[in-house]
């Protein structure tokens, strides 16, 4: 499944409002039979287009306080590794790399004071001289984020490749590795990246596949 039909973009529309839609109740929106429904979302699956499943929670009613939002400048050659080590905090809700004079945006959950203050220690101790400015500021207010408006006509569905990383809307070849599936434009990239991937598991590749691509691409600038 490389594009979407008017059917898909209704089965889509209807789960992003009520993820718990049942097959029977799509089948009977859309027209179809059950069978057929399981296998087109099967497909968003596969595909990659639909990630998971999964609820949003009003996280005001277990955490206390307020969010707060955090405009970084980073050393760019520190970006990747500043971005990783503050999103493992349990307390970052959204994390954006960014173009502009800030480079770095995040958005934490709902803090204490004694939270935020422990939180903002750790930015300020990271390494070095990474981060070049920092602004902060309290969230007053939060909106439920929005989901995506679908399109009303068919569309192409664009899959980025998990070895060169080119975007594409042609045959797709998947298969899982590394404990989860990966999309292919050619059987060659497939080689390529499963050949990388069992050097990682001998030992002989250091960095994860993922990283060692990216790494290769940053080097080529």
């Amino acid at each position: 499944m490389h594009k979407l039909d008017k059917t898909d973009l209704r089965i889509l529309s209807t789960l992003l409002e009520d993820a718990r839609t049942s097959y029977a109740a799509l089948a009977r929106e859309t027209n179809l039979t059950i069978p057929s429904i399981k296998t087109r979302i099967q497909k968003y699956i596969d595909t990659g287009l639909i990630e998971k499943f999964t609820i949003i929670l009003d996280e005001h009613m277990i955490m206390k306080g307020t969010s707060m939002t955090f405009l970084l400048k980073v050393k760019p050659s520190d970006l990747d590794k500043i971005s990783k080590d503050i999103y493992d905090s349990p307390y970052i809700a959204n994390l954006t790399i960014t173009s502009g004079h800030y480079n770095l945006l995040i958005v934490t959950h709902p803090m204490s004071d004694k939270d935020k203050l422990e939180f903002i220690k750790a930015v300020n101790t990271l390494p070095g001289d990474s981060i070049i400015e920092l602004v902060s500021s309290i969230n007053l207010e939060t909106f439920m984020c929005k989901p995506i408006e679908l399109p009303k006509s068919p569309v192409n569905l664009l899959i980025r490749c998990d070895y060169c990383h080119r975007e594409f809307s042609g045959e797709v070849f998947s298969k899982a590795v590394l404990g989860r599936k990966r999309y292919f434009c050619s059987p060659i990239c497939q080689e390529k990246y499963e050949e990388r991937a069992k050097k990682y598991i001998r030992g002989e590749l250091f960095r994860h596949p993922d990283e060692e691509k990216a790494a290769e691409k940053e080097a080529k600038k």
